[in-house]
């Protein structure tokens, strides 16, 4: 599987989709758009958070040049973006230290987390905070991961910030089995690795989430050398929690795997829910050499108070923002935010979608 994602500014469009009985708690969603990022191609593996109350939106990858089916070159970028509240529009704040993507961003604090990445040159073990007050923007220079890592997964549970899997090199043909967490109000801040679960395979594109004081980890894809010894996927269903306290758990595997689907999964009323992501029985229904239809639009929610998942049917939203892989999901002004991200293979899209869930 390669990159993915679209060019529309559909801002305003809005579709409300009712469950068909799997998610008993919440009876519908409304699925809309915000301004759009101040970018025509759009970027996928960007950094997001929150701010000084507004949302931010970092870096990323695009081909601006031309499609990457074409032949065009990725280009990494370091441009910072901000949206002060929903009706605004985006501007440009200030610019990352170098061009970084695909790294794991969270927001702690009203502050905005980010670790790991990388650029054209290679995976990154840089790690800080970013802060913004409205007016000025400030980085603090966390602890480096103790490895590069991109295409990891993580969030913040209480105080700590998880880093899982993700692979260590451009060129890894193995994922990371590893995991790192950083108690970010310590007075003195330092990566302590956690062991990882035996039962486990490394991941790329994993999905995270946090509840509970549990940290979870969901689907993703591992690596494996093909004939040619580049890189290829192994898609997969498992799914772990983890707290100091009680170790990793294995929780029922997912009913299809979700590898680049928005991380951290959603938080709904007691439930953990997955916008989309990719798993082999998608990719089948593709024909060979045909357009590529975009990403699904289904949803996955895990009830940790059962143990089992249930799925939201995709629903049929063709004038409004398409389903996205490869982006960051913030939680933000009564909102759950993607921005940005993969529509199809290769392909951004500026606009950023926004779920909002009904009881």
């Amino acid at each position: 599987m390669k990159p993915f994602d679209s060019i529309a500014f559909l801002a305003g469009l809005v579709s409300t989709v009712s469950a068909a009985g799997p998610i008993p708690s919440a009876a519908s969603f409304t699925v809309t758009a915000l301004a759009p990022l101040p970018d025509f191609h759009g970027f996928a593996g960007m950094f997001a958070g929150v701010s000084g109350g507004g949302l931010l939106c970092a870096g990323g990858t695009n081909f601006p040049e031309k499609p990457l089916a074409e032949g065009g070159r990725k280009i990494w970028h370091d441009s910072i973006f901000a949206l002060a509240e929903p009706g605004a529009v985006w501007r440009e704040i200030g610019r990352l230290p170098k061009p970084s993507a695909y790294g794991v961003s969270a927001t702690w604090r009203d502050t905005m987390v980010l670790a790991g990445g990388g650029d054209a040159q290679g995976n990154s073990r840089d790690s800080r905070l970013m802060r913004w007050d409205g007016t000025r923007l400030a980085f603090e220079a966390l602890p480096p991961l103790p490895i590069t890592i991109a295409n990891g997964c993580g969030t913040v549970v209480g105080d700590i910030f998880y880093v899982a899997g993700g692979q260590e090199k451009p060129t890894s043909t193995s994922a990371l089995r590893r995991c790192f967490a950083l108690d970010l109000a310590a007075s003195h801040r330092a990566w302590h690795e956690i062991p990882w679960p035996a039962a486990a395979s490394g991941r790329i594109l994993a999905v995270a989430a946090s509840h509970a004081g549990w940290f979870y980890l969901f689907s993703g894809a591992d690596l494996f050398p093909n004939a040619s010894g580049a890189p290829d996927r192994r898609y997969l269903t498992d799914a772990w929690r983890y707290r100091p306290a009680s170790g990793w758990e294995r929780l029922a595997d997912l009913p299809h795997a979700v590898a680049a689907a928005p991380s951290p999964a959603m938080a709904v009323d007691g439930r953990l829910v997955i916008a989309g992501g990719v798993w082999p029985g998608f990719l089948a229904t593709i024909p060979p050499h045909s357009p590529h239809p975009g990403f699904p639009a289904s949803l996955l929610a895990y009830d940790p108070a059962t143990g089992h998942w249930s799925e939201w049917p995709a629903h049929a939203n063709p004038s409004g923002p398409p389903p996205r892989v490869t982006a960051p999901l913030v939680a933000w002004a009564g909102r759950f935010v993607i921005p940005s991200g993969e529509i199809v293979p290769g392909i951004r899209t500026p606009t950023v979608l926004t779920y909002q869930f009904s009881p």
